[in-house]
């Protein structure tokens, strides 16, 4: 199902990525109309207004075009251009004016690259601004100071402004650079790990954005701001140790959360870590981990006819798509180019692109409340969840933030509707209809925790229906136990991992099965119900094209369905995914009649698990 792209040949060296990122930003530029000081590339505006939309377009790219004019041995481009219409969009003047930001304005977010393009090749500034001109912008990024900001990752924005101003040369308050740190260290959790603001999610904008920015910041201001820096390298160093496990050997990462459609924004913090010199990784696995994602994605190809990208994930596909995101946001994946920072003589352009280390099959992030299993007998590299609420009704959350499982081959399902099966997003989700075809399923926790062994959390989908969950990985699949207190009648269906489904041949709906195999794509997804007072049945569910976020065709979901009556009850199923097809599970369980603990047989090793919280022990 790969695109024709994915024939192109693979980016290996430095003017292998030079010349990818010359072609995205050439067939943007074609698209600039007369002076205006922005570019549209499609027609869906977000509530901030197509001025500011297009402008948002122009300010991405520049994070490639200032990492490239950072070093010497790229190749002469001609520039003069860009920097007329960055005059022109600072020129309070001008009829083409980006306008002066406001509170919560999405202009203070593209405020950052000129921040790190002053502090990159500030010279370039002044030699292609007249003094005027120069004087203009300085002053339009120092409306940042004055404005509010939400309470997250926007506090790099000003820090990255006064950053770029101390650099230039130009008079810095770095005042503003103190408070903004204190921000941010409110929503540091310890072990490398930020939340994007009080209480709010942990997901890539710890990469992407928040350790971005303050290895950036390390690197450029360690003369002015040496403890901070150090502080910054040492969380990053911890971070990356966890983050490398979202990765995959075939460059894939694990999706998971908002902004899917930033794509290989999702290597940016390993160009950060190149660019701060970062000392965690051999220069060569980092340069494998950046190339192997930049070609992962080729391959997907997220452009369009014009070479242009689209809004989705693995192609073109709105309903991926943020409230904030206009048509031109996908290109914050331009700050991966960081890397164009380093010369050809560089360590990392100079060493060999080698794969990832051994890691072990499972990683815990406890911040997170996630578990990183990486089971090589299927090829399946996927995390079990514990589940997030990220507080703002981003769209679709609880496809992105609450399932029980997330994976890097296989992508998660997006709901269309709540109503019927197939429209509802069912995959690695366990729903709940009051038998009237509406489904619910989990959007927060009541109480959760997470050890290396299981994760265990509570919720309540609906008004007197407990469920108290555990996600427990094992050889070659994992193990999903759930007890459920019901007041009333109930319909359930829980849902193992997408397989696309291009034929009826792959699968049917309604098919009494519990795998499906699709061998064109040697992709297969198997739950299996060993609950122990009656076996639920199997049936496929077939979910429209367009639901899966990696695979635009039908998504075929394996689920078990069961009407309960009130009381207590409790399900257990085995669920396997990945490569090939399924194998038999050699899995014994016993559950202690008290609901105290249940013991697991896994290969031959047992373990006897706790059937309650900490709390309630």
């Amino acid at each position: 199902m790969k695109s024709q792209r994915s024939q192109v040949q693979a980016l290996v060296t430095r003017q292998d990525v030079e010349r990818e990122f010359d072609t995205l930003f050439s067939a943007v530029w074609a698209l600039r109309r007369n002076n205006e000081t922005g570019i549209l590339p499609g027609p869906v505006i977000p509530l901030y207004g197509s001025q500011t939309a297009a402008m948002e377009t122009f300010c991405r790219l520049l994070w490639g075009v200032f990492s490239r004019l950072s070093c010497p041995d790229s190749p002469h481009t001609e520039v003069e251009p860009l920097f007329r219409l960055i005059a022109d969009g600072t020129n309070p003047s001008s009829p083409n004016y980006w306008g002066t930001p406001g509170d919560f304005d999405q202009r203070c977010v593209e405020m950052a690259v000129f921040g790190a393009g002053l502090a990159l090749v500030g010279d370039q500034f002044r030699t292609h601004l007249s003094s005027d001109e120069f004087n203009r912008l300085v002053d339009w990024l120092r409306h940042i100071r004055t404005v509010k900001l939400p309470l997250n990752n926007w506090s790099f924005f000003p820090i990255m402004v006064e950053t770029g101003l101390c650099l230039s040369g130009e008079e810095w308050q770095p005042e503003i650079i103190t408070h903004h740190f204190a921000l941010l260290d409110g929503y540091y959790l310890g072990d490398g790990w930020y939340s994007d603001g009080q209480d709010r999610p942990r997901d890539y904008y710890n990469a992407m954005a928040l350790h971005y920015y303050g290895l950036v910041y390390a690197q450029l201001m360690v003369d002015h701001d040496p403890q901070r820096c150090r502080i910054l390298r040492e969380r990053a160093t911890i971070f990356a140790r966890d983050f490398i496990h979202m990765f995959s050997d075939d460059g894939s990462a694990i999706p998971f959360g908002r902004s899917l459609t930033y794509r290989f924004a999702q290597s940016a913090f390993w160009s950060a870590v190149v660019f701060a010199e970062l000392d965690v990784f051999p220069s060569d696995v980092v340069k494998g981990l950046i190339l192997r994602n930049l070609n992962w994605w080729r391959e997907h190809a997220p452009v369009d006819s014009r070479g242009i990208m689209n809004i989705g994930y693995a192609y073109d596909n709105p309903i991926v798509a943020e409230d904030y995101n206009a048509p031109g946001s996908s290109y914050w994946a331009c700050k991966t180019f960081l890397i164009l920072t380093q010369g050809e003589q560089s360590e990392f352009w100079r060493s060999e692109a080698k794969p990832l280390p051994l890691r072990e099959s499972i990683r815990m992030f406890r911040h997170a409340g996630q578990l990183v299993h990486h089971d090589i007998s299927h090829q399946h590299h996927y995390l079990l969840n514990s589940g997030q609420f990220p507080a703002k009704n981003y769209n679709n959350s609880e496809s992105k933030y609450a399932k029980f499982a997330y994976s890097s081959l296989l992508g998660f399902n997006l709901e269309r509707s709540r109503y019927g099966l197939e429209m509802n997003a069912c995959d690695s989700m366990l729903l709940f209809s009051e038998q009237d075809g509406y489904y619910r399923g989990r959007r927060l926790n009541l109480e959760s925790e997470i050890t290396e062994r299981y994760i265990r959390c509570r919720w309540s989908p609906l008004s007197g229906i407990d469920v108290s969950s555990w996600l427990v990985p094992i050889t070659g699949g994992h193990l999903r136990l759930h007890i459920i207190d019901s007041d009333r009648h109930i319909d359930t269906v829980e849902g193992g991992f997408p397989v696309p489904v291009l034929t009826p041949q792959v699968a049917s709906p309604g098919e009494k099965n519990n795998f499906i195999v699709n061998r064109e794509e040697n992709l297969f997804s198997l739950i299996k119900d060993i609950s122990p007072r009656f076996a639920r049945e199997a049936e496929i569910v077939i979910s429209p094209p367009g639901s899966n976020i990696i695979y635009p065709c039908s998504s075929g979901v394996v689920t078990l369905q069961q009407k309960l009556m009130p009381g207590r009850h409790i399900f257990v199923c085995l669920v396997q995914a990945g490569r090939g097809e399924p194998a038999e599970l050699n899995i014994t369980l016993s559950i202690d009649p008290q609901y105290r603990y249940f013991t697991l047989q896994d290969e031959g090793t047992s373990y006897t698990l706790p059937l309650t919280l900490t709390s309630e022990r």
